[in-house]
């Protein structure tokens, strides 16, 4: 089974996960059948490992994760894949694959160009 883990930074601002949570709620709501998590890589619970057990424990067999970043970076680079590779130590029946963060999908990009353009 596939399962969906939305990964984004985390803040010591209680409210900054609002849009994250709404994300997640949006995506359960149009694919109830679908298993799928959010982690934070600081400040926030849960943490990728945690998030990646709680899929793990629900049988998934693959973990597609979404990076809610504007754009590659170090985290993206190279903390997120040392969180997957300690991840997938942890759990050898789960394969990890990693999507583009969403800044750089051309679908995500026009519609920000598109609602900016409203703010003229």
């Amino acid at each position: 089974m596939t399962a969906i883990l939305f990964f984004g930074h985390g803040s010591r601002d209680a409210q900054w996960r609002q849009p994250f949570d709404a994300i997640l709620a949006d995506f359960r709501g149009m694919h109830a059948a679908k298993l799928s998590e959010l982690a934070f890589l600081e400040f926030m619970q849960p943490d990728f490992a945690t998030a990646a057990a709680t899929l793990a424990a629900q049988d998934a067999t693959q973990i597609h994760v979404i990076p809610l970043f504007l754009a590659t970076g170090a985290h993206t680079r190279k903390d997120l894949g040392e969180l997957i590779e300690a991840a997938q130590e942890k759990h050898p029946g789960v394969r990890f694959t990693v999507a583009p963060p969403i800044g750089e999908v051309d679908s995500i990009r026009a519609a920000i160009s598109s609602w900016v353009a409203t703010q003229l």
